[in-house]
């Protein structure tokens, strides 16, 4: 190699990032995917057990709303976790020196899923606060309605 001919990592600074890292970090996103879909179902059981409070409120449209939001995300999750697995053996595959002409297309996906994680991530965020402030909302109220009637 000339002297005045850069190496393709001195030309991308992202292949300082070593495919072993990106499998590693895409089997993280699984992981966290997984972890959100057990709080999904949390949220659900949490708004469903609330909802007899819910139906002579105001705030029950937004308890569908909710519900259905985390249904879809739910969806999301699962389609995404699919496509990260897909990545990964990919990236395996890449690991095995097998594709190493499409490394490129690889790190560019892996730069499209974090996006897409990221993003995941920070709706199902937005979704869980809404849910807890529509419960801890009916919960005051009960308690307002319990101190009350004594």
């Amino acid at each position: 190699m000339k002297e005045n001919q850069l190496t393709q990592k001195e030309k991308n600074p992202n292949f300082e990032i070593t495919v072993e890292r990106l499998h590693s970090k895409a089997q993280q996103w699984i992981s966290e995917i997984e972890f959100i879909k057990i709080e999904q179902n949390f949220l659900k059981e949490l708004l469903t057990e609330h909802i007899l409070e819910l139906c002579t409120t105001h705030n029950f449209e937004k308890a569908k709303l909710l519900l259905n939001g985390i249904e879809h995300e739910t969806n999301l999750g699962n389609k995404l976790i699919e496509s990260i697995k897909e990545h990964k053996i990919n990236l395996a595959l890449l690991l095995e020196n097998i594709y190493l002409k499409k490394e490129d297309t690889f790190r560019n996906n892996h730069k499209l899923l974090k996006m897409e994680v990221k993003n995941y991530i920070e709706n199902f965020k937005y979704i869980k606060e809404q849910v807890f402030e529509l419960v801890l909302l009916i919960m005051r109220n009960e308690k307002e309605k319990k101190l009350l009637s004594k």
